[in-house]
């Protein structure tokens, strides 16, 4: 059986003529399918109707999100918390507030969230925020930036993108560690800035559809004790809650959770908008109180003792 690997993002194949070739040349046949990145929901990419076109002996397909399903085709579902399974060794010290600053964002690849995000926080907040973006304007990168995506989101938010992609990259340190091939890692200068941060702010590799992959930009803020806003797929929370995480609710609204990209976009703002308007006495008495959460989070993660049986949330 010969494999294809699927290149996408949540709602376009990159590689769609090699895709369609293949399906061609192995009609009649068994086939295998492969996702780059891993856990893309399939009903949103339309993967599912492309192959309805077609006729196969069976079709195999390899993912890592936990909750895909099709009653047609075999889901082959492969390691959904290999970035969790990582266990660093965490510098103490590093959990700790100094109140230098409020909010953190660690981004890389150019998304519609994340620029807005980040042009959000460098138009009002710049100086209440690490901003580190390692995004740059060469040819590669520039295709990949999302601003179609941006304008459906917030038309308004447009020129503050604008504003920001001029200023790629914004650099905290080198990115010669922190690459896509091998996560986050915690001997990166990076990671020492995260003692002047209450908050991180992420923004997820699947933020579409139905799926659910914790990669190491959740597990980061887990490992360093500090409360995190992640823009991710819906009921992103509630799957971390199934896993046995607790998130932040008793502190800030979550119902963003709950809502598709643009109402979840909107909430985000709104958030980073409240609590950037509260004092440094108000925020650390917030984090002394949620001590218990952070460090139920990291116990969790250092005895690998969550859930890994996730359920579907409909």
């Amino acid at each position: 059986m010969i494999s294809f690997t699927l290149s996408c993002t949540s709602d376009k194949i990159w590689n769609y003529t090699e895709l369609i070739k293949y399906l061609v040349l192995n009609q009649q046949k068994e086939i295998r399918l492969r996702l780059e990145p891993e856990a893309i929901c399939l009903y949103n990419l339309g993967l599912y109707d492309i192959l309805d076109c077609f006729e196969f002996k069976n079709v195999e397909i390899l993912t890592q999100n936990p909750i895909e399903s099709h009653n047609k085709y075999k889901i082959i579902k492969k390691n959904s918390f290999n970035w969790f399974e990582q266990i660093p060794v965490i510098d103490p010290n590093l959990h700790t507030w100094n109140k230098n600053k409020i909010f953190y964002c660690l981004f890389g690849r150019p998304t519609a969230s994340r620029l807005g995000i980040c042009a959000h926080l460098y138009k009002n907040y710049k100086n209440k925020s690490h901003l580190h973006f390692s995004a740059s304007l060469t040819d590669d990168e520039l295709v990949q930036i999302e601003l179609d995506k941006l304008l459906l989101y917030d038309i308004t938010g447009i020129e503050s993108a604008g504003i920001l992609i001029k200023q790629l990259p914004l650099l905290l340190s080198n990115t010669e560690l922190y690459t896509k091939f091998n996560g986050y890692n915690f001997n990166d200068p990076l990671t020492q800035f995260y003692k002047d941060i209450f908050i991180d702010i992420l923004a997820e590799s699947h933020v579409a559809g139905t799926t659910f992959y914790p990669t190491e930009k959740t597990a980061r803020p887990i490992w360093l004790k500090k409360p995190f806003i992640i823009f991710a797929s819906k009921n992103y929370l509630d799957y971390l809650h199934q896993m046995g995480f607790r998130t932040f609710a008793d502190f800030w609204p979550e119902h963003y959770d709950g809502y598709e990209e643009r109402e979840r976009y909107t909430m985000i703002l709104q958030l980073i908008d409240f609590l950037a308007k509260k004092t440094n006495e108000e925020l650390e008495q917030m984090y002394l109180d949620m001590q218990y959460t952070l460090d139920h989070n990291y116990n969790l993660l250092r005895t690998q003792s969550y859930n890994r049986d996730i359920k579907l949330i409909n």
